[in-house]
């Protein structure tokens, strides 16, 4: 078996051996049913809340994501609005905007305007709702 520093070339760096778990290996494997009912409770009381001309919004779960869709103004289907990406708490969610132009969702190309790019389930829904929806009754 060869060895870590004997497969190096010259002027490699070198780095000392992980000892540490890495994040992901602490993440669970999919959000629990506790964590999901208490966050579809939330985005489904704070969209009711901040846009009252839309309909409750759809919520769903796979694997680390809660996805949100919404029916817009002038539309009979929900659209997809966000993605949020479970960080272990319940208050922390790396937020996703839905990119109707390419068909899917992003986190790394959101506007600088845009706003955190991690936040709680309400925060999420406050940054990408107006923008597809407009400003909520609270602003």
């Amino acid at each position: 078996m060869i060895t870590p520093e004997e497969n190096q070339s010259p002027g490699d760096p070198v780095f000392p051996p992980r000892t540490d778990q890495t994040i992901m290996d602490a993440m669970p494997a999919v959000i629990d049913q506790a964590t999901r009912t208490a966050v579809t409770r939330r985005i489904v009381a704070h969209v009711k809340r901040g846009w009252p001309r839309l309909n409750a919004p759809t919520v769903r779960f796979r694997g680390h994501f809660c996805y949100v869709d919404a029916v817009l103004p002038g539309q009979r289907r929900p659209a997809p609005i966000l993605r949020l990406r479970y960080q272990g708490s319940i208050e922390q969610w790396d937020i996703g905007i839905y990119l109707a132009s390419d068909e899917r969702y992003t986190e790394s190309e959101l506007p600088t305007s845009f706003g955190p790019r991690t936040g709680t389930p309400e925060e999420g829904i406050d940054h990408t709702f107006i923008l597809y929806a407009g400003p909520s009754a609270q602003h």
